[in-house]
């Protein structure tokens, strides 16, 4: 299917409503494989490896690795990443090999974007779970749940603030890790109280004012005015569909502006959802982007 049947079919469906939602939520997940997380002089791994293969062996998990290290008797190991997109067979000598630590495993913050009422399914973040140079890493299995005691680090010029928080109770699972952000179901979740947006087409979003939707530090999702800059012409999915700048001056002063967290946070305009707050400008964190809905779903 091409790009213009694909944009012109996005245009002419069916209305659609969600639930837009803007609870800072804690994304907890495991991944299909290990990542190598730091460099070690002598060791051609890179942060940011996927290990594959070690000695032909399709590695499970670190005690599996560890059993195929151990029981070679060679100085030297043959494994086989994943860097980017491309498939690296390396040796490896053991020495080195073991300074190099490893994990399976992401935790981190964001905000969840929206629950469809009829599905019960979520997307969240508004981009792809990175870590170092493996992007859209593959999940194994993951969860999210609601968060308490919102701490939030201010931004800066130059320095982009981020929100942390206590974890509170389990409100949903998944395992797409997507280009415009995670995809899952939800359970424990009553949402029946939370007013439904139709989603927008790209061509109803205007340039002007706007709204995000997220948790304060009192733990209730509130509306934060904004403006929008930019309005890209996408017709098949793209990341950065608009240009954004915080302008709420309560947020301001809590935020400073976009903080690692918000990614995510619903964007709606005339009783509309059209987005999600995906990235910020760390020279001026003020102002930043967010991705179109339907990428998102």
């Amino acid at each position: 299917m091409n790009n213009v049947n694909y944009a012109y079919s996005l245009e002419k469906n069916n209305d659609m409503y969600l639930v837009p939602i803007g609870k800072v939520i804690q994304v907890d997940g495991e991944l299909e494989n290990l990542i190598v997380r730091n460099e070690v002089n002598g060791c051609p791994l890179k942060s940011g490896d996927l290990i594959l293969k070690a000695e032909g062996n399709y590695v499970r998990d670190f005690n599996h690795l560890s059993t195929i290290f151990y029981s070679s008797a060679n100085n030297q190991l043959k494994v086989t990443v994943k860097r980017g997109d491309e498939i690296k067979n390396l040796i490896c000598n053991k020495e080195p090999l073991k300074k190099v630590n490893f994990n399976n495993a992401i935790s981190g913050f964001a905000t969840l974007t929206y629950i469809n009422p009829q599905t019960n399914t979520f997307g969240a973040v508004g981009h792809a779970i990175n870590i170092g140079d493996a992007k859209q890493i593959p999940i194994k299995s993951g969860s999210i749940s609601t968060t308490t005691n919102l701490e939030i680090q201010k931004s800066s010029r130059g320095n982009v603030g981020y929100i942390s928080a206590n974890k509170n109770y389990l409100i949903g699972s998944f395992k797409e890790n997507t280009q415009y952000g995670i995809k899952g179901t939800t359970n424990n979740i009553d949402f029946s109280n939370h007013q439904k947006y139709k989603v927008a087409n790209l061509d109803e979003v205007k340039l002007g004012k706007a709204q995000i939707i997220l948790q304060n530090k009192e733990n209730k999702c509130v509306k934060y005015d904004i403006e929008i800059l930019k309005i890209e012409n996408q017709n098949s999915p793209e990341p950065k569909t608009f240009k954004i700048r915080i302008i709420d001056e309560d947020l301001l002063k809590e935020t400073g502006g976009i903080v690692q967290g918000m990614s995510g946070t619903p964007i709606i305009q005339d009783d509309k959802i059209i987005g999600a707050v995906s990235h910020a400008l760390e020279n001026n964190p003020k102002i930043g982007y967010g991705v179109y809905i339907k990428w998102m779903l």
